[in-house]
C-alpha cells in the first residue's frame, strides 16, 4: 500500500475564510489569521446490507466522538502580485487536537500578519511520524443494524504533508481578522463501508481496531474511498 498516495486522500480539508469587522479603536491593529479545527463528531450510517430478496435493509451506523489528531509542522505562506510583499509562518512543534473539541494543545490559532493585497493563500500540515505510534487516533461505536453497539478504534500513522492552496486577490486589511476552518469529516472517510465488513470485522480486547495491522481489509476500504476535498472562501 501506497502511503504517500493514502495520505493524499486522508482528511477531508475545508478552508473557509471569512473577515468580520472590528471596532473603531481597532483599526490600526494587524489582521490575525485564525485557524480552527472543525472535528465532526455526528453520527452517520454505513452503507445499507441487501437482503436475499433483493430489498434494502436497515443500515447501521458509526459515531466517532473522541481521539487526536497529531501534528509535527504548520506553515502558512501568502504571496502578493509580482512578490513584492510575502508572509511565511512555520510553526515546527507536536500539536495535539482533540478530536472531542477541535482545540489544539499548545493553541496555535492565531497567526499575526501583515496587512496588504495577496494573489496566493498556502495552508500546509504535517502529521507526526518521529515513531511507530499513530498520529490519528478515532475512537467510537460502531451499532449493527440488530441494534448492538460494537466499540471501534481507528488508527492512521503518517508523516506526510497535505495542504491548500487559494490563488486569487485576497485583502487582509486593518482590523478584520480572517478565518480559515479545517474540518475533518470521519463519515466521508469511512464512506465504503459496509456493514458485512463490519460484520466479519475482528475484535482486539473487545474493541474493533482498524489499522493497517489490524482488520486492514477494512482499512484499506477506508484508505480507498478518502478524498482531499479543498476549497479556500473569501468574504469581505
Amino acid at each position: 500500500m501506497n502511503i504517500k498516495h493514502l495520505f493524499s486522500k486522508t482528511l477531508l480539508l475545508l478552508v473557509v475564510a471569512g473577515f468580520s469587522a472590528c471596532s473603531s479603536d481597532d483599526t490600526t491593529e494587524q489582521p490575525v489569521l485564525s485557524v480552527n479545527f472543525n472535528t465532526v463528531t455526528s453520527p452517520f450510517n454505513t452503507q445499507a446490507e441487501t437482503s436475499s430478496l433483493n430489498k434494502q435493509a436497515a443500515s447501521g451506523a458509526f459515531v466517532f466522538n473522541d481521539g487526536f489528531i497529531k501534528l509535527s509542522e504548520m506553515e502558512y505562506e501568502a504571496e502578493s502580485a509580482n512578490d513584492i510583499q510575502s508572509v511565511e509562518f512555520e510553526l515546527e512543534q507536536v500539536v495535539v487536537i482533540d478530536f472531542a473539541t477541535g482545540i489544539p494543545t499548545p493553541d496555535i490559532r492565531a497567526i499575526e500578519i501583515p496587512a496588504g493585497t495577496y494573489e496566493e493563500v498556502e495552508i500546509e500540515v504535517e502529521l507526526f511520524d518521529e515513531n511507530d505510534e499513530p498520529s490519528v487516533v478515532l475512537n467510537g461505536t460502531y451499532t449493527a443494524p440488530d441494534g448492538s453497539a460494537h466499540p471501534v478504534r481507528f488508527e492512521f500513522n503518517s508523516g506526510e504533508t497535505f495542504e491548500v492552496e487559494r490563488e486569487g486577490t485576497i485583502v487582509f486589511a486593518e482590523g478584520r481578522s480572517a478565518i480559515a476552518e479545517i474540518t475533518f469529516d470521519p463519515s466521508v472517510w469511512f464512506a465504503g463501508v459496509t456493514d458485512e465488513h463490519m460484520a466479519d470485522a475482528n475484535k482486539v480486547n473487545g474493541v474493533i481496531v482498524i489499522s493497517e495491522n489490524q482488520n486492514s481489509e477494512i482499512f484499506d476500504i477506508v484508505a480507498d474511498g478518502l478524498d482531499l476535498a479543498t476549497e479556500l472562501e473569501i468574504n469581505n
